[in-house]
């Protein structure tokens, strides 16, 4: 099983899956700390009117889900935790 860091705008629009991931925590400290590594400033954004999350996501395969990662309209990063 893999754990995969995940983020995004419109913290409204998180979704339960996308692809073959299943949401395992919607607020992981971690991921956000990833998120700001990558450069996604959530305090920026969150000024500027965004809504932006940053969340856990698990997965058995990971096949064809940094596909599906860039193919969800409201993800702006992820990475492999």
């Amino acid at each position: 099983m893999s754990k995969w860091h995940v983020w995004g705008d419109y913290i409204h629009t998180i979704p339960q899956r996308i692809g073959a991931a299943q949401l395992t925590d919607r607020d992981d400290p971690a991921a956000r700390r990833a998120a700001d590594a990558k450069g996604f400033d959530i305090e920026r954004r969150t000024r500027n009117g965004f809504e932006p999350w940053a969340a856990t996501y698990s997965a058995e395969e990971d096949d064809g889900l940094e596909f599906a990662f860039a193919s969800f309209p409201t993800v702006r990063g992820w990475e492999r935790a």
